[in-house]
């Protein structure tokens, strides 16, 4: 009996298909990926470049070579024990795979093994899974990649030799094995551990049905040594995600708490530890971190900030878990917002200009800074703040009085916005206006069908929203899922985002208030009232935020 023979594995059943489309990813500027993909139930059709609807960015995983994804759902469990605090991510499909079945692995399988895939289709594995860079932000733990590649739980690739439909349910055959000795375990210990194995690395070369990019990888070993493999594995997009731990909190008022958090980290991975322009941070908190929320920041640092939060009313459990649940000493995880994305203009930028602030309860904190900076430069501007009383009005402390117009509910006072917002090229004083507003959403809408009617360009308006209860919801639509044909029922109190994960989609989200775009599916047919500030004007008439933005009557959508 040869011993170096790797065992055969057993007959297989297709447990899960998954295709996904490029989509904005982790909340970083400027990054994406197919990785989040949606179960496809029913036949799926399967072509030399893959299965039809699976979208692949990466030049490399264009190839066809790189047709078929496939990982061992076993290795999920691994995954819960090595990192408990991420255990709620670990489920079939993070990883990015097209299928998963019962029994193959990286240690039965061998480069060039054939399998019938259903009644028609064959494919052949030709390599592992190199892990990159954006594992690191799909698991936001910054050594992922560099983990996955030392324990092995790499999952694999296959080429399509014969086209075919596949869907869940059928069998997975082994019909052929080549190389019997060259499993994909042993393939990652030349690749990563043997490094220097000539012998092996020059049979690898030559081994039928090894893909063509592992090759010239290793044609080029052979001729200058071992790659740098720190670009692949680091990237260079950091990891958003820090954890922060609550050392001060202290009420202002009846509604209102300051907190003030801390980095575990010492900024020591963030090169760049000072806000932007009206800053803001989003946490994540609560069981199973449940809870995502974006809030402004008042003062400091990436290393250590303060933060004015309001429990609402009707709140979707995040304010209440705050001020309720989280004490001082307790741990979350902190990602420093996008810097504004409109060319809010500055002072006198421009010619004069005249600097108007509405603000409605908790959302006088999204321009402190902004506020503190005019003053300092002696701008002109002015502030009308509306609140349910003085008692309410947190951080009126903050605000140049002789500037300040309080409108308290309770004194009998109304904020109308409509009064206050003059015509953009004819402001009091003969400036131009920039109008700013922050507050709920009833305001929110009210200065922006006013500065839409009045003709203001988007650098003379800054609305800034970081969601409520409310965020998300309006009126009833239906939304037609392309792939299937299901019609969703999108009622008024949930937003698309909500249904779609309810239907088991699983879209990914970050922000939950149309700032980042990580929730974008693509708009196939229908209206839209859109939200949120993540997309162009161009790319509205195509895609829209789930989290946000809805529907008018029927839209059809693919995820």
């Amino acid at each position: 009996m040869d011993t170096d023979l790797v065992p055969l594995p057993p007959k297989d059943t297709i447990l899960s298909l998954r295709t996904g489309k490029i989509r904005p990813f982790g909340g970083v500027k400027g990054l994406s990926s197919a990785i989040n993909k949606q179960s496809r139930q029913g036949r799926v059709r399967l072509t030399i470049s893959g299965f039809v609807g699976d979208e692949r960015q990466y030049i490399h995983h264009k190839s066809p070579d790189n047709a078929i994804h496939q990982y061992d759902p076993r290795h999920y469990d691994a995954w819960k024990k090595t990192l408990p605090d991420r255990e709620h991510k670990f489920k079939v499909g993070a990883f990015g795979e097209n299928i998963s079945t019962a029994h193959l692995s990286e240690s039965n399988l061998c480069v060039g093994d054939k399998f019938r895939l259903g009644s028609d289709a064959i494919i052949q594995v030709t390599m592992i899974r190199q892990p990159c860079y954006k594992l690191n932000h799909r698991f936001e733990y910054k050594k992922m990649s560099s983990l996955i590649q030392g324990n092995g739980r790499t999952g694999w690739y296959y080429r399509v030799l014969k086209g075919g439909y596949v869907q869940e349910g059928d069998e997975m055959l082994l019909i052929e094995r080549i190389n019997p000795r060259w499993s994909l375990t042993r393939v990652q210990h030349i690749l990563y551990r043997d490094t220097n194995n000539t012998w092996a690395i020059a049979e690898l070369v030559d081994l039928e049905g090894l893909s063509q990019e592992f090759i010239d990888l290793f044609k080029d070993r052979l001729s200058n040594g071992i790659e740098n493999m720190n670009g692949r594995l680091q990237g260079s997009f950091a990891v958003p995600w820090q954890q922060y731990r609550l050392v001060e909190k202290t009420r202002l008022t009846p509604k209102v708490q300051r907190f003030i958090f801390k980095s575990e980290g010492a900024g020591s991975d963030s090169e760049d530890l000072a806000f932007g322009r009206f800053p803001h941070v989003r946490l994540r908190f609560g069981p199973g971190a449940k809870f995502t929320r974006a809030y402004s920041v008042i003062s400091g640092d990436m290393r250590s900030f303060e933060l004015g939060i309001a429990k609402d009313d009707y709140s979707r459990g995040g304010s209440v878990y705050l001020h309720d649940n989280f004490k001082v000493g307790n741990v979350l995880e902190v990602a420093k917002g996008h810097n504004a994305t409109i060319p809010i203009l500055h002072g006198e930028q421009g010619g004069l200009r005249s600097h108007i602030f509405i603000l409605g309860g908790i959302g006088v904190t999204a321009f402190l800074g902004e506020i503190k900076n005019l003053k300092i430069s002696s701008t002109n501007f002015e502030i009308h703040y509306a609140v349910r009383s003085r008692e309410e009005a947190a951080y009126l402390d903050l605000l140049p009085l002789e500037r300040t117009t309080v409108y308290a509910k309770d004194e009998g006072r109304r904020l109308e916005v409509a009064s206050l917002i003059p015509l953009p090229g004819d402001c009091r004083n003969g400036h131009k206006a920039v109008v700013y507003c922050c507050g709920p959403t009833s305001l929110l809408s009210a200065c922006r069908e006013m500065t839409t009617k009045l003709g203001y360009p988007r650098s003379q308006v800054h609305l800034e929203e970081f969601g409520g209860a409310t965020t998300g919801t309006g009126d009833p639509f239906e939304a037609e899922i392309k792939a299937t044909g299901e019609i969703l029922q999108v009622p008024r109190e949930k937003s698309l985002l909500e249904v779609l994960n309810d239907y088991g989609f699983e879209i990914d989200s970050s922000c939950l208030v149309g700032n980042c775009g990580t929730c974008m599916v693509d708009l196939c047919k229908g209206q839209v009232l859109h939200q949120g500030t993540a997309l162009e004007h161009k790319q509205k008439e195509g895609s829209m935020l789930t989290c946000v933005s809805r529907g008018k009557g029927r839209i059809t959508i693919d995820c």
